[in-house]
């Protein structure tokens, strides 16, 4: 019995190091390590906003503006997500989707909810409204459904 007890804890032990262990890739870069084309996203739609991190992985790039924006871009440079935490995504952002996706928000929600995230997926598209909706869009900008 106590080998049999022994061996369950070691078990345990192994898969809790293992869960708990840091294979986190991530590391800190500066803002001139970020590929042109997402320095370049930054300069022209966060003009005002300071980058407080930006972290490089084998995924891609993720950087968060003192606004509190965080934005992720895959490892050639191109945004994948943006998050505004609450906030309204810039116009300039919107303007970068297919139009499908702003009118089909501006028809059918109140003018006080706007998008607070985006998130390219493989389908198309996942945006999160500012009252926490959550819709899916095709990539051409068809309206899909709310993600349940």
């Amino acid at each position: 019995m106590k080998k049999l007890l022994f061996t369950f804890i070691l078990l345990i032990t192994s898969f809790s190091v293992i869960a708990c262990s840091n294979d986190d890739d991530d590391r800190i870069i500066s803002l001139k390590e970020l590929p042109a084309i997402s320095q370049a996203f930054l300069e022209k739609h966060f003009p005002e906003q300071t980058v407080t991190l930006a972290e490089k992985d084998d995924d891609g790039y993720e950087v968060v503006l003192n606004n509190k924006f965080k934005i992720d871009f895959s490892l050639s440079g191109d945004w994948d997500d943006i998050n505004g935490y609450g906030q309204a995504i810039p116009k300039s952002i919107l303007e970068l989707l297919p139009t499908g996706i702003v009118s089909h928000v501006e028809t059918n929600y109140p003018s006080e909810i706007f998008i607070t995230e985006i998130n390219k997926e493989t389908y198309g598209f996942e945006i999160e409204l500012s009252n926490k909706l959550e819709l899916k869009f095709k990539s051409d900008g068809t309206y899909i459904g709310i993600d349940k």
